[in-house]
């Protein structure tokens, strides 16, 4: 038993180092002059990166079903689709509320 924790304590020093090198490496690019879109695209790269290693590894879901993950991802994107949905609405109020102009 102790061998098991201790391979599986392993994995979870690793993963932790890779989190450690990618959040050193978005502190880097977030201090370099780089164009707004690269800015944006390099750290959403990373932040992905490190969301996949903490919900598989952390939150233990790569031990789960294949259906599951399945459904978890589609769920996930669902409910960004929505909330993105929102959002256009939320700027359009926005606008209408500094511009002064609304729907007739």
């Amino acid at each position: 038993m102790a061998a098991a924790e201790g391979q599986g304590l392993g994995k979870y020093v690793a993963v932790y180092a890779c989190l450690l090198v990618v959040t050193a490496a978005q502190f880097i690019i977030g201090y370099q002059h780089i164009g707004g879109g690269q800015l944006v695209t390099r750290m959403l790269t990373f932040a992905a990166i490190e969301t996949g290693l903490v919900v598989l590894f952390w939150m233990n879901l790569s031990t789960e079903k294949k259906n599951f993950i399945q459904f978890v991802i589609i769920f996930t994107v669902f409910v960004l689709l929505c909330m993105n949905y929102v959002w256009t609405d939320s700027f359009r109020l926005l606008l209408f509320r500094a511009t002064g102009y609304g729907p007739s």
